[in-house]
């Protein structure tokens, strides 16, 4: 089985405060970073939803034109 969602999210979550704690940069600094991570993330996130969305809808027309033959 794979691990649930909620679980790898919280780890990662633990992971992340802990870097920060053991990374001992200044707030300013940290906070730019994330910043910085969350604008590649949600860059990342779309282009992940448009792959996604275009199989998905490849994949409809597949099943309609199998679906008359």
């Amino acid at each position: 089985m794979n691990k649930p969602i909620t679980v790898a999210r919280e780890e990662f979550i633990k992971s992340i405060i802990q870097t920060v704690q053991d990374s001992g940069l200044p707030a300013f600094v940290v906070v730019d970073v994330l910043e910085g991570v969350c604008r590649e993330s949600k860059a990342l996130a779309q282009q992940q939803y448009q792959a996604d969305l275009k199989a998905y809808q490849d994949n409809q027309v597949i099943k309609e034109a199998t679906k008359d033959e």
